[in-house]
């Protein structure tokens, strides 16, 4: 409504309804979900504190503890995030179905937390019967990270739960509070561990795995009627898609974050400080991919809106606008990386040795087509797509170990990685945009996707 129309109606209409306020016209037109704005917010401050952590610990522990430090946070990722994901992603579709319908969730999020233990116990005890030959070897057999990685998994279990059950509420701001006091929590906990001249590992490989505990206190304080009682619930409301969302994550999760644990074993006890510099290099390189995050909380439930309604000819230009703006800002990114990424890098982690130029360019690049597959992923998401998702990540951390394995003659470790890294992304950007393409030729039945199922969604939440 315009300034004028607003003003006549309000002329013309001395006895009918007041006239909107400016606010109120903003919210109407804002095309965002409810809620979108402030999720943003708190995964862009997680982001934020991720790299103040590293940047804090980078400068108190010597090169080798700092780069085992890092191969924990990659491991807890792929494997914590990678796992617990998923789990999330049905609380939030399971509890929010439920609510509109005015049926109580309570016994929805009582089977979740039991299949939430399930799986942490599971992943302890594999990790804790196979640390001899993974978890010690990755971990530069330090027996304090190992302990933290496996106390890291039941955090990440909570963590998970507690955002699923209070995006599927409504509840944004204890959401979004979650990422931003476990951000803060470890950056404090790491600045007391630097200022008191902290230099072992295991202090802050426990901070990484504790950090999530934390935020599930303080979001979860003071929230009401989350857990209101209902008929029973089956098997079924949280496994519909389980499985396909299980591989489908892990295998981003692992894409994502593999290029350190990869580089860790690679260099071995040659190079131990390697995977500390290539971890480094990445954060810096993927900083448009921290930021883009923020938009795919409100990018799901507006595409499920668009194909729910049969709208593809819209859908198709939102995706596309989005994409070239995507690679436009890409390009720009993968220039400036070029130019000045390693000085970057050595201004932020106080690293000596860093990646050069080329290996920041191609990491940076690297990153914009995963971040352009992610963003058709998540149209595939909301065409009911997820098994080609899923498909598709596997087939690029396939593609990631066989380029890996193949380029066995290089001796450069770093190009290794960064080619699988680069295959890996070509991959899946060619799956998911053929896949894309095959489904809306078909529009098949559309499930309307929430903000609660998309913040679940999002790959690089802690």
């Amino acid at each position: 409504m315009s300034e004028s129309s607003v003003v006549a109606s309000a002329v013309n209409n001395p006895g009918g309804s007041a006239p909107m306020s400016l606010g109120a016209r903003l919210r109407d037109r804002n095309p965002l979900p409810p809620g979108a704005f402030v999720v943003g917010l708190g995964l862009g401050l997680s982001g934020l504190a991720t790299y103040v952590f590293f940047a804090i610990t980078s400068r108190v522990l010597d090169p080798a503890s700092y780069a085992a430090v890092g191969v924990l946070w990659s491991l807890l990722f792929a494997v914590g995030n990678g796992v617990m994901q998923p789990l999330e992603q049905e609380v939030a579709r399971a509890v929010a179905d439920r609510r509109a319908r005015g049926i109580g969730a309570g016994p929805v999020i009582r089977k979740a937390v039991g299949i939430g233990a399930g799986f942490t116990l599971v992943l302890v005890l594999l990790g804790t019967l196979t640390h001899t030959w993974i978890l010690d070897r990755l971990l530069d057999g330090r027996v304090e990270l190992v302990v933290a990685f496996l106390v890291g998994l039941a955090a990440f279990a909570a963590g998970h739960l507690t955002r699923g059950t209070l995006s599927s509420h409504g509840r944004f701001g204890a959401y979004a509070l979650f990422f931003a006091t476990d951000g803060v929590a470890r950056v404090v906990a790491a600045g007391v561990l630097g200022v008191a001249a902290v230099a072992a590992a295991g202090p802050y490989g426990l901070v990484l795995a504790l950090a999530p505990f934390v935020g599930v206190v303080v979001a979860l304080f003071g929230q009401r009627g989350l857990v209101v009682d209902g008929p029973p619930a089956a098997w079924g409301e949280l496994t519909r898609a389980l499985g396909w969302l299980l591989l489908g994550t892990v295998s981003l999760a692992l894409v994502v974050q593999g290029g350190t644990i990869a580089v860790q074993v690679l260099a071995g006890s040659s190079d131990e400080a390697a995977a500390g510099v290539f971890l480094n290099g990445l954060q810096v390189a993927r900083i448009p991919l921290f930021l883009f995050q923020a938009v795919l909380a409100s990018l799901l439930p507006r595409l499920s809106q668009l194909a729910g309604a049969g709208d593809l000819d819209h859908f198709g230009r939102s995706l596309r606008r989005l994409v070239r703006t995507i690679v436009a800002i890409g390009a720009v990114a993968t220039v400036v990386a070029v130019l000045a990424g390693p000085a970057v890098v050595s201004a932020v982690f106080g690293s000596a040795e860093v990646l050069g130029p080329f290996d920041m360019g191609l990491l940076a690049g690297t990153f914009v087509l995963i971040m352009v597959a992610i963003c058709l992923d998540q149209a595939l998401i909301a065409l009911s797509g997820h098994r080609l998702m899923a498909i598709g990540w596997a087939g690029a951390l396939a593609v990631l170990v066989g380029v890996i394995a193949a380029t066995s003659g290089l001796e450069d470790v770093f190009l290794r990685v960064e080619l699988g890294l680069l295959a890996a992304a070509v991959s899946a950007l060619v799956w998911m945009a053929g896949s894309l393409a095959v489904r809306t030729s078909r529009h098949p039945e559309v499930v309307p996707v929430s903000l609660a199922e998309a913040a679940a969604e999002t790959p690089l939440q802690d």
